[in-house]
């Protein structure tokens, strides 16, 4: 590909001598003189054709081999008094001439390129007005500009030689010093464009628009994977564009083609190599030059090698995808568990908070939140610990962990919330930033809130039945020699009656632990629905109690059930000891029994008080007790209808309650005749979700 100056082109094509350069095996026309043209009986269309395709006298045609062997044998030939017939001027005659073949080399000593130059003798052919000096002029300075005398390294071996041609006192000597300086430019632009080239790895070509054959140099051949070859058909270099980007390719070439798009072609797009198979991105740039008429003549640009960037921009594309999965599935992962974020600019004071964060304080979603809106909702007897704990985090760059009580600003609702973080500096600046996250801890504060009122109740009822133990334990052994058999009998009665009471209270208290790890297991049998009753009818028969008990319907039934007796029976007595301890003294107590084919159904009515909608939806709920000042003398730790409720589902039945105020509660269970027992698992997840 020959890379020549402006000026070295315009000396070729306005020579007087007939001169060209193909710059391929195949001899493609790269440049020709307006002489050269003429003796051809061409125009410039030819520039990028093949010689013999082109030229139809038969005697120049007879240059061709020549030309051939010129390439591969790298070596000069000069032919003096040469006779040819050449049509010219639309006259057919015959010419002595002297031919002269050149090879051009590179600076690695590679044939680029011939040099030929035909030389018609004077006196055959009209010859445009000029001096036989000029005529010199000119021929030797094209020996020169085709002769390597100068390297890309940047060192000038030969440029003086110029004054070799003659010419006449002040005029030559100018004229000289012209071509001296215009030479001394030239190889300097040719040095500096190659030695920025290499610098950048860029390679160069062009495109012939008229021939569409590619010239390119060895980079750019490189960067394509050819082995071999200064020029290529446009069409072979498509083909080994990705076929991903093929089309899109030849569509920007061609719309570079339009003299209304000024030519810009400026692309990026992977190769395979022809020959190495790699794949490679590039990125090409060029322009296209137009001819007056403002057709394409010719397509110049760059080529860069932009593999390695592009590996690492979609390493880079990669690594940001996977920060961004990555906080995304830390947002849903906050999201899920309801964890508030937040952070604090001390400089400016404002506030950044995810979503959560602001529906646990009840603000607005659109709203500008700033450090006097975050302290307003706190209640004012923990502001103080706050900023305190926030100074601290500033001072002594230490994380911290605090909960306070604050008020929701929508509902007014009061909520503990617990928050841990840290302090860092903003990565852009040197403002303090104070980051945390926040818990909403009131299910957990009213958790332990009931632990603790359960380890007071706890403590009270267990105390009771211990201390009347305890005194008539004394008691007895005060009055041991005294006591009438009566007495001491009623004593020891009692004395019974508060043991039963406080095993009782210890049962239940292991119900619910077994409850909690899974481990209350039925042990199931087959018995008649009449013997449980029965058994029941006579528990209380015996009992010193002051209310009446009613047993209604199917009472007597002989229905076999499979199902654990003992819980069952278990689940009855609580409803009625509940129905004797909150109903009035001397009032009705009903159990009413329903079997049918396929459940064994109780139901225990009172008339007591009865129970608000909004203590019957939790009254089945773990250490749930209802809050009323008038229930004072009614004991309990709120466990009793909880392990009902544990045991009735476990037999995969229903339990509820049905009451109104003033008028008395219902309670009542359902379980089938025959059941499968659910597994511990179930039942235990059962009794967390409940909770």
């Amino acid at each position: 590909m020959i890379r020549s100056d402006k000026d070295i082109l315009t000396i070729l094509r306005t020579a007087s001598v007939a001169c060209a350069i193909y710059d391929s095996p195949e001899l493609h026309i790269s440049y020709a003189s307006a002489r050269m043209l003429q003796l051809w009986n061409c125009d410039e269309t030819v520039l990028g054709q093949r010689l013999e395709d082109r030229v139809q006298q038969d005697d120049l045609l007879a240059t061709v081999s020549k030309l051939k062997q010129i390439w591969f044998s790298q070596k000069s030939l000069l032919e003096e008094n040469i006779s040819i017939r050449i049509d010219l001027e639309g006259q057919s005659d015959s010419y002595n001439c002297s031919m002269k073949y050149q090879p051009l080399f590179n600076t690695t000593g590679e044939v680029y390129g011939i040099y030929q130059e035909i030389n018609i003798i004077p006196d055959h052919i009209p010859i445009v007005q000029q001096s036989d000096e000029k005529n010199s002029i000119e021929q030797k300075l094209l020996e020169d500009l085709l002769t390597p005398k100068y390297s890309l390294e940047g060192n000038i071996h030969a440029v003086t030689s110029l004054n070799k041609y003659p010419l006449p006192g002040r005029e030559s000597k100018n004229l000289n010093q012209k071509l001296k300086v215009a030479l001394k430019k030239i190889i300097e632009s040719e040095e500096h464009y190659h030695f920025a080239l290499q610098s950048a790895e860029m390679g160069t070509w062009n495109l012939n628009c008229k021939s569409y054959i590619v010239h390119w140099d060895e980079r750019t051949r490189e960067l394509f994977g050819f082995a071999k070859g200064e020029t290529v058909p446009y069409s072979e270099v498509l083909r080994y564009i990705h076929p991903d980007d093929r089309n899109r390719i030849d569509q920007e070439v061609k719309k570079s083609l339009s003299y209304q798009n000024k030519g810009v072609y400026d692309v990026q797009f992977r190769t395979i190599g022809a020959e190495d198979q790699k794949l490679r991105w590039l990125h090409c740039k060029g322009k296209m030059y137009f001819d007056q008429d403002q057709q394409p003549e010719w397509f110049a640009g760059t080529t860069l090698d932009i593999t390695q960037q592009h590996a690492e921009r979609e390493q880079l594309e990669a690594i940001n995808n996977l920060v961004a999965k990555k906080d995304q599935e830390f947002r849903m992962i906050v999201e899920a568990a309801g964890i508030g974020i937040f952070s604090i600019d001390l400089e400016s004071r404002k506030m950044e908070l995810n979503d959560q964060c602001r529906e646990l304080f009840g603000f607005d979603h659109h709203r500008e939140i700033q450090e006097v809106d975050f302290f307003t909702q706190i209640l004012p007897q923990y502001r103080d610990n706050v900023r305190r704990i926030f100074q601290e985090v500033v001072s002594k760059q230490s994380p911290f962990d605090c909960q306070c009580e604050i008020e929701d600003k929508k509902t007014g609702k009061i909520k503990w919330l617990r928050s841990v973080g840290g302090g860092q500096l903003s990565a852009d600046s040197n403002r303090q930033i104070i980051y945390g996250a926040i818990f909403d801890t009131t299910n957990d504060k009213e958790e332990e809130r009931k632990k603790l009122d359960f380890i007071s109740i706890a403590s009270h009822e267990l105390k009771t039945p211990l201390t009347s133990l305890i005194a008539y334990i004394q008691l007895l052994l005060a009055r041991e020699q005294t006591l009438s058999s009566e007495k001491r009998l009623q004593y020891l009665h009692q004395s019974n009656e508060q043991a039963t009471r406080m095993r009782g209270l210890i049962e239940g208290f292991l119900n619910v632990s077994q409850l909690n790890e899974g481990k209350l297991l039925l042990h199931k049998n087959t018995f008649r629905i009449c013997t449980l009753i029965d058994y029941i009818r006579n528990i209380y028969s015996l009992k010193p109690i002051k209310h009446l008990i009613h047993y209604t319907g199917a009472t007597h039934s002989r229905q076999e059930i499979v199902a654990d007796r003992d819980k069952i029976e278990q689940v009855i007595i609580n409803f009625i000891d509940n129905a004797i301890k909150y109903a009035p003294t001397n009032s009705t107590i009903i159990m009413d029994v329903l079997v049918d084919d396929d459940y064994f159904s109780v139901k225990v009515s009172d008339q007591g008080r009865g129970i608000s909608d909004k203590h019957q939806k939790q009254i089945f709920n773990k250490f749930y007790r209802v809050n009323d000042s008038t229930d004072s003398y009614a004991s309990g730790f709120g466990i009793g209808l909880f392990i009902c409720r544990e045991i009735i589902q476990k037999h995969q039945g229903e339990i509820g309650v049905d009451s109104t105020l003033g008028e008395g509660s219902t309670f009542w269970f359902k379980v089938p005749i025959h059941c499968q027992e659910l597994s511990v698992t179930t039942v235990h997840k059962a009794s967390n979700r409940i909770d």
